[in-house]
């Protein structure tokens, strides 16, 4: 399960649209390099972190040469990668000659820079992305009990885990209408209890439960 929250468009943008409501992905985490290097080995073991590393970073490499060669980059499944340009200077350039002929100033830039790498996700990715995840308003801080018992509580844990890997602490509170601190307490039991199924990995702000 996945979390959204409600946004409304702010005043004063002048194209009719004030007011309207949209569904934003609700974020927890922002996974780091290392992170996406254990994750990408948790899911695929055959390849080492050493190995995911040196391929993620290869990659890096090959888009900084091949990217700004007029080339795009097409990773089936993920999506195209491209480059997208500006200006580096705004400032225009006069014919000092031209206006003292009364002829319209012309503006000449001479240096142009990458702004940025633009992503166009492959539709594929989207579809099975809706496909295996449904999205549900982030509640509001719960309080009262959850309206699941603790072995529901647990199973919900384990049907979530066979489906990506792992669960976070904020999924598990967020999936079973649990505070955060309820959530990591009732964790802590678990892992503790050798008949549950679930263990912690990692610690901090990289700790997951996974099947034992």
């Amino acid at each position: 399960m996945a979390n959204y929250v409600i946004k409304e468009l702010p005043t004063g943008m002048g194209n009719g649209s004030e007011g309207k409501q949209f569904p934003k992905m609700q974020v927890y985490t922002e996974f780091d390099y290392n992170k996406v290097v254990e994750l990408v080995h948790t899911n695929s073991p055959a390849f080492s972190e050493a190995t995911v590393r040196g391929v993620l970073d290869t990659l890096a490499v090959v888009m900084k040469s091949y990217l700004p060669m007029g080339h795009t980059m097409k990773i089936d499944n993920l999506g195209v990668f491209s480059l997208s340009l500006e200006f580096a200077d705004d400032k225009a350039d006069v014919d000092n000659q031209q206006e003292k002929q009364g002829k319209k100033a012309q503006k000449k830039y001479h240096h142009v820079r990458v702004k940025g790498v633009n992503f166009k996700v492959d539709k594929k990715l989207v579809d099975d992305i809706n496909k295996e995840n449904t999205f549900e308003r982030t509640p509001s801080t719960p309080t009262s009990p959850s309206p699941y018992t603790l072995e529901e509580r647990l199973q919900r844990a384990l049907s979530h885990i066979d489906r990506h890997g792992f669960i976070t602490l904020q999924e598990y509170a967020n999936l079973n209408g649990l505070n955060y601190s309820t959530a990591s307490r009732e964790l802590t039991k678990l892992v503790a209890d050798p008949y549950s199924g679930i263990k912690a990995k990692g610690a901090g702000s990289h700790k997951v439960w996974v099947s034992r």
